[in-house]
């Protein structure tokens, strides 16, 4: 829920419990007035019924309204109800006064009555109004306070959409709008620097990963070929031999390694900015024809199910990458004679090779050098695999069922 939308959820549940105890007050304020105000009349009513007796001793009812008759005994007090009559067959309510008198040496208990209706009727068309006026003023109040919430935090939302179509890769600083308020000012501020000093980082840790790439793979490549040169040279022991092929390997590896790493920061820094449509039945057909040799080698037996061909739109070198791990890894991490199958549908892509066990650490499967056995690789084509995958909004995960390694990745 938005923030201004809290704010008016907020104001209006309060405004309701206030409106709802208010009524409330005013209903008991307005009743205890009227009260006063009827008991006021039968007081005077009461009064001129003594004058009257006294000028002529007499009882006196006037049903239900008066009602005078002779007592033994008079009490020295008032005494204001409410009561309900049964008059022209109906009930109806009525505010009585009972007091008594005593008149020419005879007590008389005197009871006076006013309808209440008329009272209960006024009570409640002066609540009605008063509380009508109430609601409209509240709701009056929540109209302008939400379109001066809106004017107010107009610049907050204008800067929400700048931030989000922000790209670090255009190199181009965040300007907020501006606006009179304080505290979004300073938000602004903190924000301009903070996406200016993103854009310096992500600027410099290209360049370094462009540096890091010419500077690290020139020396490699030199140690190679010196490497590649005494091998060929017919003066050196089977001993030294072994022992500069060893340090050979661990070059290639190291350049591999490098060349990983690299392509890590790019794909997480999305340096790869392609957007051309994407056909995978055609990169997954042109990854088979280039490993079909080694398949044939390793005598594997592939199965190839294209249900739907999916396509998609990026960059087509992350995605031949992708499928070019997933292929290599079925092939490198399978069995003598054993079956790679891969399934293309409109809402996956999945590779799975005959294993004799399941993977231990799975969950480490994806992380930067973890490797589940003594292949040689890097144990960095998973982690690129995944972060390609994340960088394109697709999922990837990996199980073990019936002897095979499966990866599948969810469109």
């Amino acid at each position: 829920m938005k923030l201004i939308q809290k704010v008016n959820k907020q104001y209006v549940i309060h405004s309701f419990a206030v409106l709802v105890i208010a009524g409330i007050s005013l209903f008991v304020i307005l009743k205890s007035i009227v009260n006063e105000e009827t008991d006021e009349k039968l007081v005077n009513t009461f009064q001129q019924i003594e004058l009257l007796i006294k000028e002529k001793p007499q009882t006196l009812n006037v049903y239900p309204i008066i009602s005078v008759e002779p007592v033994l005994e008079v009490l020295n007090s008032y005494t204001f109800s409410d009561t309900t009559l049964f008059v022209k067959n109906e009930f109806e309510e009525y505010r009585q006064l009972e007091g008594y008198t005593i008149i020419q040496n005879i007590h008389y208990r005197i009871i006076v009555r006013e309808l209440g209706i008329e009272s209960s009727d006024l009570l409640k068309s002066l609540a009605f109004v008063i509380i009508l006026g109430f609601s409209i003023l509240l709701l009056s109040l929540y109209i302008i306070n939400k379109r001066i919430a809106q004017n107010i935090w107009a610049p907050f939302f204008e800067n929400m959409e700048k931030l989000k179509q922000f790209s670090i890769q255009s190199l181009t600083p965040f300007e907020p709008t501006k606006t009179d308020t304080d505290e979004f000012n300073e938000m602004n501020r903190v924000l301009k620097s903070l996406t200016e000093k993103v854009i310096a980082d992500y600027d410099n840790l290209k360049k370094f990963s462009e540096n890091a790439s010419h500077e690290l793979q020139t020396p490699l490549a030199i140690i190679r070929s010196k490497i590649e040169a005494l091998l060929e040279e017919n003066q050196l022991s089977s001993t030294q031999i072994e022992k500069i092929r060893t340090i050979y390997q661990t070059v290639n590896r190291l350049s591999k390694i490098n060349r990983g790493l690299i392509l890590l920061t790019k794909i997480e820094n999305r340096q790869f900015s392609g957007h051309e449509e994407i056909s995978l039945n055609d990169i997954i057909e042109a990854q088979i024809e280039s490993f079909n040799e080694l398949v044939e080698i390793k005598g594997l037996q592939l199965n190839y199910h294209c249900f739907t061909d999916f396509k998609m739109r990026g960059d087509k070198t992350l995605i031949e990458m992708l499928v070019n791990n997933l292929y290599g890894n079925a092939i490198l991490h399978n069995i003598e004679n054993g079956r790679i199958i891969i399934e293309l549908d409109k809402h996956f892509l999945k590779f799975s090779n005959t294993a004799t066990e399941k993977i231990h650490h799975s969950d480490r499967l994806f992380e930067r050098f973890y490797k589940s056995g003594t292949s040689g690789s890097t144990g960095l084509g998973l982690a690129i695999s995944k972060q390609i995958c994340i960088s394109f909004g697709l999922h990837i995960n990996y199980v073990y069922e019936d002897h095979l390694h499966i990866f599948k990745i969810t469109f």
